[in-house]
């Protein structure tokens, strides 16, 4: 398994700012880009791998919102 460069891990607030953002697209297209990654990353969350991320971002239907 790929070892982490950093471990991240964010608290309840830090999750649910990045989701917000994540939800409301709020910001730049950077912001939201960077919130996502957060939260993947997060150790106590999803705990992706870096490789995982490093494939990942952007492509994910999660980032825009349905309806």
């Amino acid at each position: 398994m790929c070892e982490k460069k950093y471990i991240v891990r964010l608290t309840d607030a830090e999750q649910k700012v990045c989701a917000e953002v994540i939800r409301k697209l709020r910001g730049t297209g950077q912001k939201v880009r960077r919130a996502y990654i957060l939260l993947k990353a997060d150790a106590d969350g999803l705990a992706w791998t870096d490789t995982q991320i490093a494939v990942l971002p952007g492509r994910d239907s999660n980032l825009r919102p349905t309806g």
